[in-house]
């Protein structure tokens, strides 16, 4: 079963996914049950259902509601891009903070042999002034400075993104891709050196989830896309896959972890 989307094809380099997520049907909870242990364990990984709803349900226990929130977001991102037969290598969760659900990158996936970075942003229903177009901003933005080592730890130095990358696409439960890891070390070894890489060069998800609550109602897309349109005018990218969701709230998902 696959999640409804509409998808538009602005030109070569430039997608636009539009999805709405209201009440669970039969179909997204099907999909949710295929696809899960996959996303979170891997294609060779633990594949038990129930023992991953507990992992995740412990996982929740003391996170504020921004963090849950943006773990259910960045999980149907994760969810629609594997219907879509992007190769996802990493696991959703953290190898080196088993409290965490985050990578150097949100994900790293490919498709027809080219790589892509993912990056998801999301809103809670309290805010007010949230739109697609800021979230999908600040996705840009965290992608070009992970990229341009403008992220910084807590010493000023910058983040290298590619290290995590590695550890994650070269574990067994990924089905590990050798061409795929080499490029990995390859821009790991430059970033070490302080050759950053430009966004220009890469292949981009950037995604935005908007949680609506009461006020759901689906995206206006011909609006939408007017607007991303023009918001990306000023970008650099090889190819920019762009996801945009309204979602009406985390009940659903919370519910189903908890059968």
């Amino acid at each position: 079963m696959k999640i409804n989307a509409s998808i538009d094809t602005i030109s070569e380099k430039l997608k636009i996914h539009y999805l709405d997520i209201g009440d669970y049907d039969d179909d997204i909870k099907l999909a949710i049950k295929n696809n899960i242990a996959k996303i979170c364990n891997g294609i060779a990984g633990d594949q038990d259902i129930d023992l991953l709803k507990i992992e995740i349900k412990n996982w929740f226990i003391g996170k504020d509601e921004s963090k849950k929130h943006g773990f259910i977001a960045e999980f149907f991102c994760h969810l629609y891009l594997n219907q879509l037969n992007f190769e996802q290598h990493f696991l959703f969760k953290n190898l080196e903070e088993t409290k965490s659900m985050k990578k150097g990158f949100d994900g790293l996936y490919q498709f027809e042999e080219e790589i892509f970075l993912y990056e998801s942003k999301s809103s809670l229903p309290t805010t007010s002034t949230a739109t697609h177009n800021s979230n999908i901003g600040e996705a840009y933005r965290d992608l070009r400075d992970k990229l341009n080592g403008k992220k910084l730890d807590i010493h000023g130095n910058p983040i290298d993104p590619w290290s995590n990358a590695i550890n994650h696409a070269s574990l067994q439960q990924i089905n590990p891709n050798k061409s795929l890891i080499q490029n990995l070390g390859n821009f790991k070894r430059q970033f070490l050196k302080g050759k950053f890489n430009d966004i220009k060069n890469f292949n981009i998800i950037p995604s935005s989830t908007i949680y609506l609550g009461t006020n759901w109602k689906c995206i206006d897309q011909e609006d939408l896309k007017t607007k991303l349109i023009s918001l990306v005018k000023k970008y650099k990218y090889k190819k920019i896959n762009i996801i945009c969701i309204n979602k009406k709230a985390i009940d659903g998902f919370i519910t189903y972890i908890n059968t």
